[in-house]
């Protein structure tokens, strides 16, 4: 009977610890995911270095080169006076070089930025470079859709910080309090086995075995029905691999995995050894 009753005890540690492990791994999951959606988000925000019209192809192709190597642009791209004309004439369904004579617009590198430098302070900075150059004539961007973009994934990644850190908090209680319950109901048997004595050591070793192999079971669980679950928002939203890239899951499941082994075998020498502390009398009334 007592065996079925430490079976039930351990499968019940096992499921628990595996739910809450699993939701540790969604929230680190949508923490690690908002982090790679702002990189993916600010890789897209481009800088539009107009160029004066006196400026000749070879100038704007020698500013292009020097620029790329500079270290806060990612890419550039340059988009010549008849490339704007026939994306003008596309979206307006006229020629505009019909009414006025001439080409009104102006050649262009489109400069893109890399993600640490797409904030309101560089940009200003990078946009006063840029106009020293005697062929530029202006630099545009989206100043107020940076700011609001740059606002509101601090936002975003402050209230998901806060949240993780108290699931942290909570999980570790949970786990911890799963497995004291475990230890508990074998209190009398460390009793035993330290009044024919046993070392301390000797009696911590098969719960300590026990507890590691209930966090590294646990974990793979965890993480299996994460995988299964991101598998089928994959499959209805293909598009959503971009911003879970491979390297940040593979680093969220050996996170659940670490916490889940450290957090059992941290627990279980803790409470053990408070058990063996305690006198045969005091077992009684705790």
């Amino acid at each position: 009977m007592s065996k079925s009753i430490f079976k039930v005890q351990t499968i019940s540690v096992y499921i628990s610890t595996t739910m809450v492990l699993l939701l540790l791994g969604v929230m680190g999951l949508l923490f690690v995911t908002a982090g790679s959606l702002s990189r993916h988000i600010k890789q897209n925000i481009a800088l539009s270095v107009i160029m004066k019209n006196e400026a000749s192809e070879a100038e704007i192709l020698k500013f292009k080169k020097e620029a790329e190597k500079k270290a806060y642009v990612e890419k550039s791209r340059y988009i010549s006076r008849e490339q704007v004309l026939e994306e003008q004439r596309k979206e307006l369904g006229t020629d505009p070089v019909e009414f006025l004579g001439y080409n009104p617009y102006e050649a262009s590198v489109e400069i893109t930025l890399k993600n640490e430098y797409a904030n309101s302070s560089s940009i200003a900075q990078i946009e006063k470079e840029l106009l020293k150059k005697s062929i530029v004539s202006e630099v545009t961007y989206q100043r107020e859709l940076i700011d609001t973009i740059n606002s509101n994934i601090r936002k975003i990644s402050g209230v998901l910080l806060i949240f993780l850190a108290m699931l942290t908090i909570i999980s570790w209680s949970l786990i911890g309090n799963l497995v004291r319950l475990s230890i508990y109901s074998k209190r009398f048997l460390l009793h035993t086995m330290k009044l024919v004595g046993a070392t301390w050591g000797f009696i911590r070793r098969p719960f300590i075995l026990q507890n590691f192999k209930i966090g590294l079971l646990s974990g793979i669980m965890a993480n299996a029905l994460l995988a299964g679950a991101l598998y089928l928002l994959w499959q209805k939203e293909p598009g959503i691999a971009t911003i879970m890239p491979i390297e940040h899951l593979a680093m969220v499941a050996a996170g659940i995995m670490a916490f889940g082994i450290v957090i059992c075998i941290l627990c279980a020498y803790l409470s053990v050894n408070k058990f063996l502390r305690m006198g045969g009398n005091d077992l009684y009334f705790i």
